[in-house]
């Protein structure tokens, strides 16, 4: 609450009773300050998952060593990043999105908002009941008709403010905070990550493999410079072996 009124101080106007739209934004944005680096870390965590297990599962298609390390680090990491990158940059779009401007036709916020109304008015009630017994030695409590009237308690114009944006915030948030955990999964995660035809899970594919020219296979695949001129040599040597032999069967 203090947080709240030291907003509604700083940004009041001349209304009287209300609050500006301003006010209930302020305070969202405060309050919501943390999303930011809990949702990087949060999709950190699954790119991490995602990138070790493209990274095992290569590891099984590939067992040589060498051909594995070529691939991985020539042709697969650059893309992979750059499609890291696609994710964690729509996870921040998202969040500018949702510490924006407050707005939602969520119906829940009402309901809730009304609950809180409910519930402040319940607990006025409940200062003001006294216990009654009945006739047959049971007691419950009342509130007399005579002290109703004092049911709203005395609040000074800042206060009644201040807890109705309290009410307010709190009704959104609970909604908001729902809506953009489902979206971070459904769009950041689920799709750029996962599900996405050009994403992560699809860089290592036929085509990928199809789209590689003979000088990308010689340098994946290929032997080295030693080793192909230690084929060379043998195979000079072999020639020469065969001529000899058909010389002494001559």
């Amino acid at each position: 609450m203090d947080g709240i009124r030291e907003i509604y101080q700083a940004s009041r106007g001349p209304e009287l009773g209300t609050f500006g739209g301003t006010v209930l934004s302020s305070v969202f944005l405060q309050q919501s300050e943390k999303w930011e680096p809990l949702t990087l870390l949060h999709m950190s965590r699954a790119i991490v998952l995602v990138h070790d297990y493209i990274n095992a599962l290569l590891e099984i298609l590939c067992p040589e060593e060498e051909v594995c390390a070529q691939l991985w680090q020539g042709f697969l990491v650059d893309r992979l990043v750059q499609q890291y990158r696609q994710a964690i940059s729509h996870a921040r779009f998202l969040l500018g999105v949702e510490r924006n401007q407050p707005a939602t036709f969520n119906h829940y916020f009402n309901d809730i908002l009304q609950k809180k109304r409910s519930d402040r008015f319940t607990s006025a009630m409940e200062k003001l009941a006294v216990n009654c017994t009945k006739n047959d030695g049971t007691s419950s409590k009342y509130v007399p008709v005579n002290q109703l009237r004092n049911g709203a308690e005395n609040k000074d114009n800042e206060e009644q403010v201040c807890e109705d944006v309290l009410d307010t915030f709190t009704s959104y948030y609970k909604v908001a905070r729902k809506r953009f955990v489902d979206v971070v999964y459904q769009q950041a995660i689920w799709h750029y990550l996962l599900a996405d035809p050009e994403g992560p899970l699809k860089v290592f594919d036929t085509d990928m493999v199809m789209r590689l020219t003979d000088e990308q296979l010689e340098e994946i695949a290929g032997e080295d410079e030693e080793s192909k001129q230690q084929r060379a040599t043998l195979s000079r040597e072999v020639e020469s072996l065969k001529a000899a032999l058909k010389v002494l069967r001559s």
